[in-house]
Parts: C-alpha cells; structure tokens; sequence
C-alpha cells in the first residue's frame, strides 16, 4: 500500500502579490517539495490598505485584512484539515489557526521570519507545535522568551541556479563601479546610511532597488544626483540587477530578521557590506565585510575594500551553504516528524 503523502496548508497572505522575504520563500519551498507532499499554498488577492498607529493592537488595515483572509481559508479547510499548517503573518492568523489546531489536532507550525520582537513573542507564547527559527542567534532568543517550545533551526534558502555571476546584467545606466542595495520603506533598512555612504565615493554610484520614501528619494537626488537611482523591478529580472552592479550593501539594523537579498548578492558573486550583528555573521560567514554602518568612516572604508574585490568563488560557496536543496528537506523531515 503506498502511503499517503502529507497534507500541508501554507497561510501567506502576500504571496502572489510582493516578492519579498516570506514570499520568495514560499515559492521556493513550494518549488522543491510539491511532488513529495500535499502542499497547498493560500494567498489573498489584493492589497490591504496602509498601516497606522493601531498596529500594536493588530487594528490597522493590514492585520485586520489578514483576519479576514484567515477566517475565510480556515472555513474553507473546516470539512477536510490538513495534517500541517503553517502560518506565516502573525497577529491574527497565529491566534485564529492556532484555535483552529486545536479543534481539529491539527499540527501549528509558525516561524520567525520578523525578526526578534513581539510578533515572534506572541507565536512562542502560542505554544505551537514547532517555530522555525531561520538563524542560530534566533533559536537561542526564542529558547529564553518559551524555554518549552518546539523550536527547529532551518535556514531561508537562495536558488543559487538563478543567482549567479553569469548572466543578462541590467541596463540601469549609472556610471560604473555601483553600489547596489535591495530593501523597503522602512526606516529600520536605514538606506540613509548608505546615500551618506556613497556620497563620500566620488567615483561611485548607487542603486536602490525597492519602494522607497519620498524623503529617502529626495536625500539621494539632493546628496548624490545622477549617481543615485531608486528603481522598482520584478522579482523575476532581479538577478539580472545584481549582475549589473559591483558590490551590494544592506545598512539595515541588528532586528532584522534575515536578509535573503544578502544571500542572492553572495551567490551572484558580489561583495556585501552589512551590519556586524550575530544573524548577518551567520549569513555571511567569513566572505562578507561587516561593519556599523553608523560609524559613517568606517562604512565608507568597508565599500572602498568591496569596490576593490576580485572574489567570487568565496561569496557563491558562503550562498551554496544556504542551498534549497538541503533546506527543503529539512522541512520534509519537520513534517514528517509531526504527522508520526
């Protein structure tokens, strides 16, 4: 008799409509082990509406969309439940799929993929059947908030066949050697930093890739004119950015969670300045340039050395440790482990 393949419910609200972090790593987790179980994916199909000051209580628009979205997939799964869940937004939806996994013993699986702060807080707390720490420096955190918890240590990966040296480069049209850096709106990204950075490099350029602020956009025209550029483009034709460009940086501050643009530079060959923090060392190992980017000098000297690297077979073997492969089935052998 041929045993039955495992039942997994993936909860990503913004899968299908951003590509960031948790949804790149939807898509890649799906990638490589949808022939092996029952994986199936749930995804809203729009936007919410902003955030605002009522975060805190999850009553701005966005949590109050996941609520929703949350409610409505768990009626949907009430007359058939999977063996798995995995919820990855937090707030609501860890509450209301815990309850939901608890009526029906279904096994809860949340993850820290926000960084150290009170979102993971409330899912350790939740008591799930397993977290999914992404880094070592996050496990450890998580074993002194719930020192019961069910914690497993499973790196986001990089496809590394994607993100790679050779390849289409981008036509972005700045002058040449370009620092590059891949982050959002917030200010906890702190790509001031790297604007001030760059702006003492008279040779250098910068690229911003992702939705900045406006006060963001003004600093780089104000400070480095027509060496700043802040570029919106697809997941799909991101690796060719990369490759256009000689070195990456992600200022970003010690909270943040991961940093799977880190690990697509890397396997793209590129030298990466980040912030020196326990989860960018794991990340970047010995083959990345770690410093404070608020110590304004010493940033700049950490691009001039990036700038200056030959290296890439260095950086692709620190992103080849973060191989899907190896990943995926670390999460076969978690589901496995609890649908025993």
């Amino acid at each position: 008799m041929l045993k039955r393949k495992i039942k997994v419910a993936i909860l990503s609200f913004y899968s299908g409509l951003v590509s960031r972090g948790v949804e790149t790593f939807v898509t890649e987790l799906g990638r490589h082990v949808k022939d092996k179980v029952e994986l199936k994916v749930y995804q809203a199909d729009k936007l919410p509406g902003p955030g605002n000051k009522l975060s805190y209580l999850f009553a701005d628009p966005p949590s109050l969309a996941i609520k929703r979205f949350t409610h409505k997939v768990l009626g949907q799964l009430e007359a058939n439940p999977p063996d798995i869940i995995m919820a990855l937004n937090n707030g609501w939806m860890s509450l209301l799929t815990k309850l939901f996994c608890r009526r029906h013993q279904t096994k809860l699986i949340l993850a820290g993929f926000s960084g150290i702060g009170w979102d993971d807080k409330v899912n350790l707390y939740l008591n799930p059947d397993c977290f999914v720490a992404a880094t070592k420096f996050q496990a450890h955190w998580a074993k002194n908030i719930n020192s019961k918890a069910k914690i497993a240590t499973i790196n986001i990966g990089v496809n590394t066949d994607r993100f790679k040296p050779l390849g289409d480069k981008y036509n972005h049209g700045l002058k040449q050697p370009v620092v590059l850096v891949v982050a959002g709106p917030q200010a906890t990204k702190r790509v001031n930093l790297a604007i001030e950075a760059v702006s003492r490099l008279p040779q250098a350029s910068l690229l911003v890739v992702g939705q900045q602020s406006q006060a963001i956009k003004l600093l780089g025209e104000k400070i480095l004119g027509n060496r700043f550029k802040n570029i919106r483009v697809d997941y799909s034709k991101l690796d060719s950015v990369y490759r256009s460009v000689q070195a990456y940086s992600l200022p970003s501050v010690a909270s943040e969670a991961y940093g799977i643009s880190i690990l697509e530079a890397l396997a793209s060959g590129l030298p990466v300045v980040v912030n020196d923090d326990p989860i960018r060392q794991e990340l970047v190992g010995e083959a990345g340039i770690l410093v404070d980017p608020a110590n304004l000098p010493a940033y700049v000297a950490a691009l001039t050395m990036a700038l200056k690297s030959t290296e890439v077979n260095r950086h692709r073997q620190q992103a080849e440790k973060f191989s899907w492969f190896s990943i995926s089935q670390q999460y076969l052998d978690l589901w496995s482990s609890l649908s025993a």
